[in-house]
Order: structure tokens, then C-alpha cells, then sequence
């Protein structure tokens, strides 16, 4: 499942953010009103639940005897809830997701392939602008972008 395009919301004081109404009609296509929500990345990462039936699948054959990899698990799994648009097709953050991704007041829902991200306002424009730089100073990125075809 592709979620595609950037939008801009706010954040109520109670924690609800709007979900672009094509992310929630992808999810009604495919039967899934719920999906999931989890901290990565400095960001809250949104997926549908059978990518997270498969993600969780993967996750629980990391071998307990690998300390780094379980910890991983423990913090992308730990963090995990299962959220249901309302009516008016707004999710409720939970309080530990807002802190974590510093969701305040302006948020911005990015699309990505397998994925939709929520990032705070100011921490998409960090990221995006360290992306721009980096994609001018370093040329092993941009042959790899060019590799890609585009």
C-alpha cells in the first residue's frame, strides 16, 4: 500500500490530528479502518495492519540472545498502538507518542512507500533541510538518487 503527498494539520489540545482523507481511503480499500502507530526516527510512523501483521511477524523472529536487535524490537514495539479514525477522521495521539515525535501544535503527514510518517512541523523542516543539503555535498547520495532513475 502507497500513501503519496505532504499535508499540514494541527494538533488539537486533546491530541487529535486529521488523516488526509486519501491515506484514510487507502485504508478503507483495502478493509482496514485501524492501523498502527509507532515512535522511529524522530517521527511517529503510521502502518496498515496487515504490513503490521507482517512487520511483527519479522520482529518476533530476532533471536533473544541479540542484545541490539531486541532492544530495537522493545522500543518500535513498545511504542506501538492501534488507532481508529473517528467520524471526522481524526486519530488520538497518545500522550508518550506526542513527546516522543514533539507533536505540539502544526504537524506535517508525508506519504511513503509502505508508510505514512507524522513529524512535528519544525522537525520536518530540520530534516528536510538537512536532506537538501546533503543531497548537494555528497555524491555517493546523489548517485544513488540518479540510480534510481529519477
Amino acid at each position: 500500500m502507497i500513501f503519496r503527498g505532504r499535508f499540514e494539520y494541527t494538533i488539537d489540545p486533546k491530541g487529535r490530528v486529521n488523516i488526509p482523507a486519501p491515506f484514510r481511503d487507502r485504508l478503507q480499500e483495502s478493509a482496514q479502518g485501524s492501523f498502527f502507530l509507532t515512535n522511529f526516527s524522530d517521527c511517529l510512523y503510521a502502518f496498515a495492519a496487515d504490513d503490521w501483521a507482517r512487520i511483527e511477524e519479522r520482529l518476533s523472529r530476532v533471536p533473544s540472545t541479540d542484545r541490539k536487535m531486541n532492544a530495537f524490537v522493545r522500543f518500535f514495539l513498545g511504542g506501538a498502538v492501534e488507532v481508529v479514525p473517528d467520524k471526522q477522521g481524526r486519530i488520538l495521539v497518545p500522550p508518550s507518542l506526542r513527546s516522543y515525535a514533539a507533536l505540539e501544535k502544526e504537524v506535517v503527514i508525508l506519504g511513503m512507500p509502505n508508510r505514512f510518517e507524522i513529524w512535528s512541523l519544525a522537525r520536518w523542516q530540520e530534516e528536510i533541510g538537512r536532506f537538501e543539503k546533503e543531497v548537494h555535498e555528497d555524491p555517493v547520495l546523489a548517485r544513488e538518487i540518479s540510480a534510481l532513475g529519477i
